[in-house]
Parts: structure tokens; C-alpha cells; sequence
């Protein structure tokens, strides 16, 4: 699954390339982020666009926490179906982190867009109840296929056209919103190693993105 990225964009240019209207949420960038944290994510209300934050991982009533949703399981599971309607959100990203197995060895890597500094990750969010009534926002991250001969599923991510259809609260159509979650080509990525400390959730500094040779990138097994 896809359970390491970074957001490393300045918040005034986020807020220029996504046209956000609204921060909402505190805000940094991030080197590290891991499931069941809060990340940023950027919701729609109206014609207006805000930079909110929610926990990373739904809590579905099924089981543990889901922090990717499979392409197929938005039409599979009725709950997740439902969401793709009515609560659709775009997650920010500047890379994501994914791990080759090599032998007894495997190594650390990060994927960023080869144009695009920043991307928009198609998200799905819900509103989790505790027993006190007490509200918990959650989102997942969507994702189609795998990338670079791993077994890591690759997120699906939204140009400008797609990022405006998918945000718009008045689309609701199943079809058509399927319809623009397209794998992109792998040429528009870029993969190369990095120190395998981003495996650890505490390990959050800007060395976490930085390009170290192929051999620092790898941990045995």
C-alpha cells in the first residue's frame, strides 16, 4: 500500500496552484507523513476551495484502518460507493515513498512527478462517531494498479481538468467520476533511493527526500 509521502510545498504556493480559498488547519510542510496522521487535504463547499486536515486512514466498521482504496473497491463495497458520491476530497503530495525487495535486501525509494512539484491525490473523507458523539474526519487515498515492478499500488493523480470535475460538489455521478481516475504513464515519474529511516514514523527532517546513492538506500531483511 502507499503508507509514506511528503508535502513539502510552501503554503503560498499551495494555496496559488489549487486555488484555495481558505486555510482552515494549521499547516507546515511535511517530510514524513505516515497513516493516522493529519494531513492536509482540500474539500470544496460551494464554489469555494479549503485547506482543511483529516486523520489519514478510515476507520470503516469492517476492520482496521483503511488508508488506500483500491479503484475496484469504489464500486464493490457500498459504503466506500457512497463516499465517491457525496465526499470526495484531493490530497496533496510532492512524492510518495516505496520499497523494492532485492534478495534478502530491500531498499528505499521516492516517487515524484517528473513537471509537477506538487500533485493532487483523488481522496475519499467520512465523519467517524465515537461513542460520546465525539467527530473524527478521515480520508483515503485512492489508487489504481502498482508502479516500477513493485507491489506498491500506485495513487492515482488528478490534472487540473479532472482536479476541478472531482471537486465539484454538484458531480455526482458515479460513472464519470470513475471515469477520471486514470493511472498516468510511468515516464511522468521520477524514482531514486533515499536513506531507509523514512520507514520509521519518527523520522521527519528534510533528509527524508534527499537522493543518496543506491547502496544507503538498502536494509537487509
Amino acid at each position: 500500500m502507499c503508507n509514506r509521502y511528503s508535502l513539502t510545498a510552501e503554503l503560498s504556493d499551495l494555496t496559488e496552484d489549487f486555488r484555495i480559498d481558505r486555510v482552515q488547519a494549521p499547516y507546515s510542510r511535511r517530510y514524513n507523513i505516515s497513516p493516522t496522521q493529519q494531513v492536509p487535504i482540500i474539500q470544496q463547499i460551494g464554489d469555494e476551495r479549503f485547506l482543511n486536515q483529516h486523520r489519514w486512514g478510515l476507520m470503516p466498521y469492517w476492520g482496521k484502518n483503511s488508508i488506500n482504496a483500491n479503484l475496484d473497491s469504489l464500486v464493490d463495497r457500498k459504503y466506500l460507493n457512497s463516499m465517491l458520491k457525496k465526499k470526495r476530497c484531493v490530497v496533496p503530495c510532492s512524492g510518495f515513498y516505496v520499497w523494492r525487495v532485492e534478495g534478502k535486501s530491500k531498499s528505499a525509494w521516492r516517487v515524484v512527478h517528473r513537471t509537477k512539484s506538487t500533485f493532487a491525490m483523488p481522496g475519499i473523507f467520512d465523519v467517524w462517531l465515537d461513542s460520546e458523539k465525539n467527530e473524527f474526519p478521515m480520508c483515503t487515498v485512492i489508487t489504481r494498479g502498482t508502479l516500477f515492478d513493485t507491489d506498491h499500488p500506485q495513487p492515482v493523480i488528478l490534472d487540473e481538468k479532472a482536479l476541478d470535475k472531482w471537486l465539484n460538489p454538484d458531480e455526482t455521478r458515479p460513472e464519470i467520476l470513475q471515469g477520471l481516475l486514470q493511472r498516468l504513464p510511468e515516464p511522468d515519474f521520477r524514482m531514486y533511493p533515499v536513506m531507509p529511516s523514512v520507514e520509521n514514523v519518527g523520522w521527519e527532517t528534510p533528509e527524508c527526500i534527499a537522493e543518496v546513492h543506491p547502496s544507503l538506500s538498502l536494509v537487509k531483511i
